[in-house]
């Protein structure tokens, strides 16, 4: 998948049997129910969609399909956190992060089901009608489909107290601080002085809620942005280095082979041959 876009897919009964019901942990995505219904179980607690129902996974939750009726129709997608930073850093504060982890799932306005649907088909289209600008194109309707999802969320779902676990606050507080300094911030140790933590803890309740390490999380973020950069050939290796605030552009280097297995210059080489 070009690291610019989004995967679409249809799901019906038959592809939710096939795929082990397991849905992929380590993405972003969204289900939007448009026949019949399905059932989703993510930290022991059920949410059920009908036509016009949508459903925002949370990467690294634990998420699976436990019931659904025989002409199930629904649209998945499912994004890297290149295509979903932006759009995460516009609702960065800690508050509705974990409104969405704890409160996944919606019933949509009738236009708001009409608009997001529509958007999804004028990608769909536009991927498959390849031009000059197709890519930056599908790009740019990827973060306009995000941000209408985001807004039909925000409007249904106004912020407010929600019930999480001390550990849930701490991961989507992380992830908010995160979202706001992962450009200047690389070391495990900031993010637990900024929640009154011992690295040491911190780590564990990190990795114990996603799976993944406080540095594995920092790492995606900046190679993200780092990958969103390089695709602008206008902006040089030393540049995108400097963005980051990285000590050198060596030390970038090494950094992004290290999370890539290629060099900035080749991974830049292999998207704008």
């Amino acid at each position: 998948m070009n690291t610019a876009e989004i995967d679409l897919f249809d799901i019906d009964a038959t592809n939710i049997a096939d795929s082990g019901r397991r849905v992929q942990m380590d993405r972003n995505a969204f289900m939007l129910c448009t026949a019949g219904s399905v059932t989703l179980d993510m930290d022991s607690r059920c949410y059920t969609l009908h036509p016009g129902d949508i459903y925002l996974y949370s990467a690294f939750a634990q998420t699976t399909v436990v019931d659904y009726t025989p002409n199930v129709q629904a649209v998945y997608g499912a994004a890297d956190f290149e295509v979903v930073l932006k759009a995460l850093e516009a609702f960065s504060d800690s508050q509705h992060i974990i409104q969405i982890r704890m409160q996944p799932h919606i019933s949509l306005r009738a236009e708001q089901f009409e608009r997001i649907n529509r958007i999804v088909g004028l990608v769909r289209t536009r991927r498959s009608e390849p031009s000059l600008f197709a890519s930056h194109i599908v790009m740019a309707m990827t973060q306009v489909l995000l941000y209408e999802i985001m807004d039909a969320y925000m409007t249904n779902v106004p912020a407010g107290n929600v019930s999480a676990s001390r550990s849930d606050t701490v991961f989507m507080r992380f992830l908010a601080l995160l979202s706001q300094h992962f450009r200047k911030e690389r070391e495990v140790s900031f993010y637990a002085g900024e929640l009154s933590l011992t690295p040491r803890y911190f780590a564990t309740i990190i990795r114990e809620k996603s799976g993944l390490s406080p540095g594995g999380w920092i790492a995606r973020f900046v190679i993200a942005e780092a990958k969103t950069l390089l695709l602008n050939p206008d902006v040089s290796v030393k540049e995108v280095s400097n963005m980051l605030n990285f000590p050198n552009q060596s030390f970038f280097g090494r950094y992004f082979r290290q999370n890539t297995g290629l060099t900035p210059g080749e991974y830049r080489k292999g998207r704008n041959p």
